[in-house]
């Protein structure tokens, strides 16, 4: 096995961008060894290519369709591993996307080449080209997400493989992530682990991918090198990294921009052009997964010396050596940073960052993130840094969704809504009956009645207890289950559910946490000091210079209001006490209770709260961290991953 670490040398030699004075175009190119790559104008997309054993450096540019191919005439399938319907009603609807652009994510990701890939190139550094004009067209592709798609390790067996290659796709899947989480992991930080083999798959299948896996161990898929240009597995891996984001296959009226009249990114066959978009119904469904999963890797943004290659001016991500990096010349709409040089220009503090203003950074105190749910906490700039700190959320076993929960790690898992995930709308989850333990009910296996069929797992069981039955998901995989009961899940008063047992919060050991924060903070879900406004961490006692003043003033504002609406309301109090008769007190005190009732009642439902406001519920279940995995609706139907 030879792992390929970034070299202390390297060509910088990779672009993207579009042709000079020609809005509908785009160029994804590498000129290590000539120019390799594509080039679209308009609807038509041209590939370029050094002619081999041209001593003159002669080139071929030749139209998309005429890409030789892995067999004539036929469409390549991308399969997703149980990606099944029916999609819930109205989700797709067009007038119900409300689409914006996210805050930006990074993928970080490791390509793994196999010993057939190695032999079929001949040579390491021929290998390391390809996988290198590979990412960088996958970036190209996921760039219009406002996601960048980073290299951060490339693996070559090319003394043999480290595990059995096999041509029947599920089963390569299987055995593939069962080495990631065994060795890959152990070995690199990463998000996605992507396999490239120059083995032919059974059938038309191309690639195989497990469904909103992102950020889970069975985070990655396998694809097959089908095509001379690097072009074609670089859009299947765009493809299957999309079913790892919670995408499933495009369905007839799911549009793309029109450039891609070729089809979308997550179409469910490739014919013989590649798409460049995704759709919007792809767009729905990242939304989808980015509220409902756990996506936290995703907000990692990798260390400078990490990113494969080494670093490259031009390439819109700040590295070593840099002070800021606003892309090529062309694409530069940054006044802050040179893009020649990425540098910052003259009297520029910063060029990036939510704590970056007009080129200065922000003062200490003013908030860089604002709290999200319930369980979140917001974030403010520290006047020395342009980068907002690290998301931090409330200490475990604080009360959450009205009582409901109890915050763990930033989520508030409960019972209901777990049903709801696995089995759809209109689930319910089941009495004690269904739980095996008394003393540890409702932390083991979870039980759900009504909403779909079958579980987004796919598989069910199903137990009887006297005249109850009962229905629990079952879960392909041993591990990470999703059909057991989350973590942090409420299992009684002052009780949750740590270690599949129903214990006391104490287990989460925050007791007194908040005392060493000075009165100056409160503890997050690390059980380390959040700091207020202006107050600097570890233990929230020193003040920050460079207060952002304008900030403070709002906030003394803020309290100035409150204090005059409390007393405002006390001194109504006071007067109707004073003037009131018994029977207009009784009176005064029935209305008064209803009200309270009915401010309640309204409250329990966090679709009826405006969105402003602050600490409310997520309107949304929680996130699950494990995968799930559902049937294809694809030609070629997917089995049971089983090896």
């Amino acid at each position: 096995m030879k792992v390929i670490t970034p070299p202390s040398t390297t060509d910088h030699c990779y672009y993207q961008g579009h042709i000079q004075n020609m809005k509908d175009s785009s160029v994804s190119v590498g000129l290590c060894s000539g120019m390799r790559g594509f080039v679209r104008a308009e609807n038509q997309v041209y590939l370029i290519e050094p002619l081999k054993k041209s001593l003159a450096g002669d080139h071929a540019v030749y139209k998309q369709e005429h890409l030789r191919t892995k067999r004539a005439a036929v469409q390549y399938i991308n399969d997703t591993v149980y990606d099944l319907g029916p999609r819930f009603s109205g989700l797709y609807n067009s007038r119900n996307m409300v689409l914006g652009l996210i805050a930006q994510r990074f993928i970080e990701m490791v390509l793994v080449v196999d010993y057939k890939e190695y032999k079929k190139f001949g040579s390491l550094k021929d290998v390391q080209k390809r996988m290198l004009e590979v990412a960088n067209h996958v970036d190209k592709l996921y760039r219009h997400l406002n996601i960048r798609v980073m290299l951060v390790g490339l693996e070559v067996w090319s003394k043999g493989d480290q595990i059995e290659v096999s041509s029947v796709p599920n089963l390569m899947l299987d055995r593939f992530l069962k080495w990631r989480q065994t060795t890959l992991l152990t070995r690199k930080k990463h998000d996605s682990a992507q396999f490239v083999t120059a083995t032919d798959f059974d059938g038309s299948t191309v690639g195989l991918a497990p469904l909103n896996a992102m950020c889970s161990s069975r985070s990655g898929a396998v694809n097959e090198d089908h095509s001379i240009n690097p072009l074609g597995v670089a859009s299947t891996i765009a493809h299957e990294m999309g079913h790892n984001l919670g995408m499933s296959h495009d369905e007839p009226h799911c549009g793309c921009s029109s450039r891609s009249s070729q089809g979308c990114i997550m179409g469910e066959s490739i014919g013989l052009v590649y798409p460049e978009a995704f759709s919007t119904c792809s767009k729905v469904a990242l939304e989808m997964f980015l509220q409902n999963y756990d996506s936290s890797c995703l907000l990692d943004v990798p260390k400078e010396e990490d990113v494969y290659g080494g670093p490259v001016c031009g390439n819109a991500f700040v590295e070593k050596g840099e002070e800021c990096d606003c892309g090529t010349v062309e694409e530069c709409k940054n006044p802050c940073c040179n893009a020649t040089t990425c540098r910052l220009t003259e009297g520029s503090k910063c060029a990036h960052g939510e704590c970056c203003e007009k080129c200065q950074l922000k003062g200490a105190g003013g908030v860089c993130r604002h709290s999200a749910h319930d369980c979140d906490l917001e974030e403010y700039c520290t006047g020395k840094s342009a980068q907002c700190p690290k998301d931090d959320y409330k200490m475990n076993g604080l009360p959450c969704n009205y009582g409901q929960g109890y915050c763990y790690n930033g989520e508030c898992p409960t019972l209901k809504e777990h049903c709801k995930k696995l089995w759809g709308p209109g689930t319910i989850a089941n009495n004690n009956k269904c739980f095996i333990s008394f003393r540890h009910i409702k932390c083991g296996k979870i039980y759900c009645s009504g909403g779909n069929d079958f579980p987004i797992t796919r598989e069910k069981y199903l137990s009887t207890f006297g005249a109850k039955t009962c229905y629990s998901a079952l879960e392909i995989f041993d591990k990470d289950s999703v059909g057991m009961v989350p973590t942090g899940t409420k299992c009684g008063t002052n009780k949750v559910c740590y270690n599949n047992l129903c214990q006391d919060l104490s287990v989460y050991k925050t007791k007194n946490c908040s005392a060493k924060c000075n009165n100056h903070g409160v503890c997050n879900h690390e059980n380390q000091c959040h700091c207020d406004a202006g107050w600097a961490p570890p233990h929230c006692d020193v003040k920050l210079f460079n207060v952002d003043h304008k900030e403070n003033s709002k906030i003394q504002e803020k309290c100035r209001m409150w204090v005059f609406k409390i007393f405002y309301i006390a001194s109504c109090y006071l007067v109707s006490c004073t003037c009131s008769t018994p029977s207009q007190t009784s009176a005064f005190s029935s209305k008064r209770s209803f009200k309270n009732t009915h401010t309640y009642s309204g409250q329990s439902n966090p679709v009826f709260q405006p969105s402003s406001a602050k600490n409310s519920p997520r309107c949304g279940p929680p996130r699950i961290s494990q995968p799930t995995f559902m049937e294809s609706t694809a030609t070629q139907a997917c089995k049971s991953l089983r090896s």
